[in-house]
């Protein structure tokens, strides 16, 4: 089945992911645990570590039973 999203099905709070470093993976996943369920991150290494957004994210879901689909994961490419 294809799922389709408006404006309307997004959270309109985010969790910004920025010049988190090292830090990434647990502050996703307490910002996950304290309710948040937009996330914001971009494909840019110098500022952004979407791996540890993905490993955030992961271990939130499975703590609270979350599906992929009960998160809204923004990303964007910025030139390095």
């Amino acid at each position: 089945s294809t799922s389709s999203y408006s404006l309307s099905d997004r959270p309109t709070l985010k969790y910004g992911t920025a010049w988190k470093k090292e830090a990434t993976s647990d502050l996703v996943y307490q910002a996950i645990q304290s309710g948040f369920r937009h996330i914001d991150t971009a494909c840019q290494p110098r500022h952004y570590n979407e791996g540890g957004v993905g490993d955030g994210w992961t271990a939130a879901a499975k703590d609270l039973n979350l599906q992929r689909s009960d998160l809204w994961i923004q990303t964007k490419f910025s030139g390095l």
